[in-house]
């Protein structure tokens, strides 16, 4: 009884939370509510006492299911890790909550390959979660704990998680092994991960593996991976060997406090990374170091871009030309990378309005990869989806709100009549524990038309719009067969 009535207590909250959105909230004149923004709209920010609560958000992922097209953020907290719907950013959906391992952290770290999520905190005894991703699918009504479908515990806590997703392997950082330095996973059976090799010559904060192809021919189809070592700056490993790896170059610079993230550029062209503590301590603007990798053995610190704001840089990312970057106070800074690897500022969002200043606070991360364009931003405090202005021909235009999907009658019995402005869609029909009932597949105008649904039984279910050609949802509405 216990369990089930903190379920509703919980769902309760986030219900009733979820019923005060109506749509996103345009950056208009610089401001999206109370968010400083250019260029982006806020469509939902989730109070952290809304996806699950604790003492603090931390880092985030994002999952999409190959089969349907919907899209979930992963959003991890003090003492657990949510999991939202985003398929529809303008009505997202708190569907379960994964309890940590063993005790509360300010760190957890989250990355995905496949339909697998992978876990770790800097919580003792917490090892590595596996979470099959899979049975969220059919979750509905309400948030559920759920559990963990493999726990590898190899290690104990955790700074860190990296994955290669081209080669199935985890890379754990920061760990109670191997001097906090690569704890390699071979996760191609999610269900029965095993160490496969490491590498204890620096404790490493952060990491990103890669299969290398850029322009050095020496390495071109190798396992490359670049390390965040904190205090004793950069080092790009060659883990193609899993139980040799083999040290490339240690690479250190000028007014370098902790080396804490980066990643490389699409093209394996540039690295981009950042300095946790330069802003506090040598007291310089935000700064996203630029590095040419295009030969391993002798990489080039082009220099640094150095912004008109003073917070503290975090997390940063590349997608399609651009680089996404979570600086704690200021929020999500995106900028262009440029021909010559060099960035320019883009548009951003400001998820901490209160000030800019050097400390920690406001945005841990973000997921810009969702091929709809949301883009999910962890706060400390909640988690935030946004996304961009759409352009039209050069010309800004402001997104506008999702067509509405409307039944009549409903309840219904017979026949239901849909409408809304929805063209090249499939209609499918859900029971609430997932399950497809019924299916329409390209419907040219879904305005207007009518369905059976005298087979189906008395009860609920949910009727979903679906792109027909990427089975991305478009709209969802409530149906009642009495």
């Amino acid at each position: 009884m216990k369990f089930i009535l903190s379920l509703f207590i919980v769902a309760t909250a986030t219900l009733s939370f979820q019923s005060d959105l109506s749509g996103q909230t345009l950056c208009e004149n610089g401001m999206a509510d109370i968010y400083p923004c250019d260029g982006y709209d806020l469509y939902t920010h989730f109070p952290l006492s809304a996806v699950g609560g604790g003492d603090n958000g931390n880092d985030c992922w994002g999952w999409v299911d190959s089969d349907s097209g919907r899209e979930f953020v992963l959003y991890g907290r003090s003492n657990g890790m949510s999991v939202v719907e985003v398929t529809d950013p303008l009505s997202p959906t708190y569907i379960a909550n994964l309890p940590t391992a063993s005790s509360p952290s300010l760190w957890r770290d989250i990355k995905v390959i496949g339909n697998y999520a992978y876990i770790v905190s800097e919580a003792g005894m917490h090892g590595m979660q596996i979470l099959d991703l899979t049975q969220v699918l059919d979750l509905s009504g309400f948030p559920f704990n759920i559990s963990a479908t493999s726990h590898y515990v190899g290690f104990g806590h955790a700074h860190n998680v990296a994955v290669n997703v081209e080669t199935n392997y985890a890379y754990a950082v920061g760990t109670n092994t191997f001097s906090g330095g690569l704890h390699i996973v071979d996760v191609s059976d999610p269900l029965n991960p095993v160490l496969a090799g490491s590498y204890e010559g620096a404790y490493s904060h952060d990491v990103q593996p890669v299969v290398y192809n850029g322009l050095d021919v020496d390495y071109q189809g190798q396992e490359i991976v670049f390390c965040f070592n904190g205090q004793q700056g950069l080092a790009i490993l060659n883990a193609e060997d899993k139980t040799d790896v083999q040290l490339i170059k240690s690479i250190s610079y000028p007014e370098g406090f902790y080396t804490h993230q980066g990643w490389v550029s699409e093209d394996h062209h540039m690295l981009y990374f950042n300095d946790e503590l330069d802003e506090m301590y040598n007291g310089n603007n935000t700064r996203t170091y630029m590095m040419n990798i295009d030969d391993l053995d002798n990489p080039v610190l082009v220099g640094f871009y150095e912004s008109d704001n003073t917070s503290i840089d975090h997390n940063l990312y590349t997608h399609n030309g651009r680089l996404y970057a979570s600086n704690y106070r200021s929020g999500l800074r995106v900028s262009t990378i440029l021909e010559d690897g060099s960035i320019e500022p883009q548009g951003f969002f400001d998820t901490y309005p209160e000030d800019d200043i050097a400390d920690f606070d406001g945005t841990w991360s973000n997921y810009p990869y969702f091929p709809s364009g949301t883009i999910a931003v962890s706060n400390f405090d909640g988690l935030f989806i946004i996304k961009e202005h759409e352009v039209v021909d050069g010309e800004e235009s402001f997104v506008v709100e999702a067509p509405v999907l409307s039944l009549s009658p409903n309840p219904a019995s017979s026949t239901v009549r849909l409408s809304g402005s929805f063209i090249d869609s499939d209609v499918v029909i859900y029971d609430l524990s997932g399950r497809e009932v019924l299916r329409m597949n390209s419907i040219p105008a879904v305005n207007g038309l009518h369905i059976d649904i005298s087979s189906l039984k008395t009860g609920s279910y949910i009727v979903n719009v679906l792109d027909a050609s990427s089975g991305i949802s478009k709209a969802t509405s409530k149906l009642t067969i009495q």
